[in-house]
């Protein structure tokens, strides 16, 4: 072998043995974004946010008109199809709308006893015979199911009716109108017409409306309200919303959040997990096989089952992607797209074992830039902490992963932003996980061992990389200096931070302290190189050609590195005329 090249670095594939890895692979790679092929340091994660302390934990939070709120369960929130204000929530009790600061149960309650008529006036020509209901109608604009039918009402042309027996709106969904419809022959054959819309009342209604004067049919005598155990909300296109509740998957009526008629459901064999939408096809994982629907309607959902054993185990795990749903299954981590097709993608990175060792039944998960990024906590065999978070990147063949010091209680990708949010595990703040404006935190990468045919000895070195902070590092590290130096005064002016034995035991290492530490102004880097396992050398320079020791021949070479310098690529060789013509500058 004249020499070895290293660039377009790859993550780990651990269930693959470390000699038989591909050239660019690595048996380790740690906080390291791979997106580029380059090794480029993650980004320290920036706070955003103290959330209220909750016992027990939060397991979801949401970022909502600049707002955090944070729920102890699987929640699941959408922003509403209608109006950019209004929050949909499923998993914390009933359904729920929330506007502002304001919060509405989701199902609007119906009048629940019909209307009685009678005719004053005389009139004349034909008798019309005819039927009236009417409707609660929020300052929303959502309108509920009418109420049961009055009795035949005969009337002619000059008469009026008087209905009575309006109720008062219940309290505590802001109903402010109610809509009147009577039974009129049209266009499209006899149905109940609008007629009128007047404020909210328990007063008598005088119909004086002409027979030939009347509105739209009646929209809302399917809107059935959601049960109250509907969860897993999911927005689709036009306007459309899913939910599920036991085996029996929902749909909201088009622009209309608060009526989930019974006549669009469909029912799965197994209770459902979770959802997850891409374009007009709704992913629908179960505790059994998972299904595929699709349409532009939901009364034209057409719904298939997969025939593959790939339950979802844990909905907190769920993750949409963009071109795919991931979830974890008991296999492995399960990529279902938009044509139908689910499979395991982590089949070259663990065994079942393997990966039931992280606790794939209470990992949480998120996503940044089509990255799945699920934290752990778990303990191995000898009982030690597994703790941190998967880096699984790749939307087809090879699939790699890197890992994260993040450990999360949840996760909040935030769209508009396009930020990946956590709940630090151990601080309880919210944090932004890689954020720009951050400063580089220490990476380290090993490499694949590469196995001479025979033992040699490599004689020089280059690494190419970027170790001079740009100007947007240096005012990332002065704006990361001063928090960190504004935090730290706050601390030292109360050094106890709490009363005596208020703080937990084993709360700070011997000899440590709470203070953040400053970020260093200079980007930091050492290559070590490994010859049968046994450290040769330590390199920090770049761009410049390094001797090796000589003095000895090995068969088993390896190279690792760590710092804050983003690589672009490493090369060894025998000579430095080797080192040129591999294409080191």
């Amino acid at each position: 072998m004249a020499g070895w090249l290293l660039k377009n670095f790859s993550g780990e594939q651990p269930r693959i043995g470390a000699h038989l890895l591909p050239a660019n692979a690595a048996q380790a790679a740690v906080n390291v974004r791979l997106d580029d092929g380059d090794l480029t340091p993650l980004r320290k994660p920036q706070h955003v946010y103290s959330i209220p302390a909750y016992p027990g934990g939060y397991k979801t939070i949401f970022k909502y008109q600049d707002n955090w709120l944070g729920w102890a369960n699987e929640v699941k929130c959408a922003l509403g199809p209608v109006a950019s204000d209004r929050l949909y929530i499923t998993g914390d009790g009933a359904p729920k709308m929330r506007v502002g600061a304001t919060i509405y149960g989701l199902a609007l309650a119906a009048p629940t006893a019909g209307l009685t008529a009678a005719v004053t006036d005389s009139g004349t020509g034909d008798t019309i015979t005819s039927i009236y209901v009417y409707t609660f109608v929020t300052a929303y604009g959502e309108e509920s199911e009418p109420c049961a039918a009055s009795d035949d009402v005969v009337w002619q042309a000059g008469q009026t009716v008087t209905l009575s027996g309006f109720q008062a709106p219940p309290a505590g969904r802001n109903i402010t109108k109610q809509r009147i419809y009577r039974t009129q022959t049209g266009t499209s054959g006899t149905d109940l017409y609008f007629i009128d819309e007047r404020d909210a009342s328990s007063a008598d209604y005088v119909d004086a409306i002409a027979v030939d004067a009347f509105g739209e049919v009646l929209p809302s005598r399917a809107y059935n309200p959601p049960p109250d155990t509907l969860a897993g909300l999911t927005s689709m296109p036009n306007g459309m919303m899913a939910a599920f509740s036991g085996r029996d998957l929902y749909f909201c009526e088009p622009w209309q959040p608060h009526a989930w008629p019974e006549v669009y459901i469909l029912t799965t064999d197994f209770d459902i997990v979770a959802l997850g939408a891409i374009g007009s096809s709704l992913i629908i994982m179960t505790k059994g096989c998972p299904y595929f629907a699709q349409g532009t309607d939901p009364a034209s959902m057409q719904m298939v089952k997969i025939e593959s054993n790939l339950p979802c185990i844990n909905a907190r795990g769920v993750q949409d992607l963009g071109y795919a749903i991931a979830y974890p299954s008991h296999e492995g981590l399960v990529m279902a797209t938009a044509s139908g097709q689910a499979s395991i993608v982590t089949e070259t990175l663990f065994n079942r074992p393997a990966w039931q060792l992280l606790s794939p039944g209470t990992m949480c998960a998120g996503q940044l830039s089509g990255r799945y990024i699920g934290s752990y906590n778990s303990v191995d065999a000898l009982g030690r902490s597994l703790t941190g978070s998967l880096i699984i990147q790749g939307a087809s063949a090879p699939i790699f992963l890197s890992r994260s010091d993040v450990k999360a209680q949840a996760f909040h990708y935030d769209i508009t932003d396009g930020a990946l949010y956590f709940l630090d595990d151990s601080t309880g703040e919210i944090k932004q996980f890689d954020p720009p404006g951050g400063v580089p935190i220490d990476q380290f990468w090993k490499s694949k061992p590469v196995l001479l045919s025979a033992a040699d000895n490599f004689g020089v070195i280059q690494i190419d990389g970027d170790a001079v902070p740009s100007p947007a590092d240096v005012a990332n590290i002065t704006a990361a200096k001063a928090v960190a130096i504004t935090a730290n005064s706050a601390m030292l002016a109360d050094p106890l931070g709490s009363e005596i034995n208020g703080s937990a035991i084993n709360e700070f290492p011997i000899d440590g302290d709470g203070l953040s530490a400053l970020p260093d102004d200079a980007k930091t880097m050492n290559v070590s190189v490994y010859a049968d396992g046994d450290l040769i050398a330590a390199i920090s320079k770049v761009g410049e050609v390094v001797r090796l020791p000589s003095g000895f021949k090995s068969r088993k070479w390896e190279i690792a590195v760590s710092g804050t310098v983003r690589i672009e690529q490493i090369v060894m060789a025998r000579t430095p005329a080797e080192l040129a013509a591999m294409g080191a500058s």
